[in-house]
């Protein structure tokens, strides 16, 4: 129907002049309006869940990081940024703490993130010219959808001084979870080994998104198969690259399971993340007003990092 047959026969070009034109556009915005409300209704279910889940406990949690705030006692008074202040210090044992536990977290997000992307990218290759390549897919993704719980006591079996599978079968007696750098090198197999089918999906994805002409054009060329590799398929993986970086390294510094299970944040603290670190300033040392401000600092590392990888990228593109 159009605007004139909605506003009537006074809609006539010449009959109404502007009182047609105003009544054209009341019933042009009501049309929109009732579209407008459509949307709203059905996007209400999400935006209700998205205000009750995130933006009400973010919104509670900068209160919190504000206070001297306890699990126990409750609100003990209005501190400012003093929680953040103690922390940024370095200074005193929260201060220590927080700096410690990030650079251990470091540590292994240097160690793991490469990994993560260099083993995927080159699976996700050799699968691509394999055969039975279903078969191989569900063999490389099967451990992602193991819980970090679950995979970590087994490894802590596995891996264990004293009976443990690794041990036994080779003869040795090394000390895979208590000493150094064993430890690290324990969680990151673990850790890697785990995580990695979620990784080798998406480069997978990407993989078969390369034009099979330009491949065959690059044999052609007298291009094997590692010069095909690293002059056509990876430059062409750069925009999914980039994602899997950025989730890795999102991941690998919220390490919390493995270190906790396996480790015990040990030997001493070398192996306390700063995921442990949070858990146990709220729920060991009911502390969570600094808590929630190692959080909210961990928080904004993670934008800083994600954003200058993004940049990084973006340059190199």
């Amino acid at each position: 129907m159009s605007l004139l047959e909605q506003v009537g026969p006074g809609a006539a070009p010449g009959s109404g002049g502007p009182a047609v034109v105003a009544r054209v556009a009341r019933a042009s915005s009501r049309r929109r309006l009732r579209q407008d409300l459509a949307s709203y209704l059905f996007l209400s279910p999400y935006l209700l869940a998205f205000l009750v889940f995130t933006v009400v406990p973010v919104g509670f949690g900068i209160y919190v990081s504000l206070h001297k705030w306890s699990e126990v006692s409750g609100d003990q008074g209005f501190v400012g940024l003093g929680n953040y202040a103690a922390l940024l210090s370095g200074k005193g044992y929260y201060g220590s703490e927080f700096f410690e536990s990030m650079a251990n977290t470091l540590i292994f997000v240097v160690i793991s993130v490469p990994f993560l992307w260099a083993i995927p990218t080159i699976l996700a290759y050799l699968v691509s010219r394999a055969p039975a390549k279903p078969l191989w897919r569900m063999l490389f993704f099967y451990p992602a959808v193991f819980s970090a719980t679950a995979f970590s006591t087994v490894w802590s079996y596995l891996l264990a001084t004293n009976g443990g599978s690794v041990n036994t079968l080779f003869h040795v007696n090394v000390q895979w979870l208590t000493s150094l750098p064993e430890a690290w090198i324990s969680l990151d197999v673990a850790t890697i080994w785990a995580t990695m089918g979620f990784n080798f999906i998406i480069m997978y994805a990407g993989v078969t998104q390369v034009p099979k002409s330009t491949m065959e054009a690059a044999e052609l060329d007298g291009a094997g198969a590692w010069a095909r590799l690293r002059r056509v398929v990876l430059p062409q993986l750069r925009p999914v690259s980039v994602v899997v970086v950025v989730i890795s390294t999102i991941a690998s510094f919220n390490l919390f399971a493995q270190s906790l299970i396996m480790t015990g944040g040990g030997p001493g603290t070398s192996t306390t993340t700063i995921s442990m670190a949070i858990y146990q300033e709220a729920f060991n040392s009911f502390n969570a007003g600094t808590a929630t401000a190692m959080a909210f600092l961990l928080a904004i590392v993670l934008a800083v990092i994600a954003l200058a990888q993004y940049r990084f990228a973006l340059r190199r593109s």
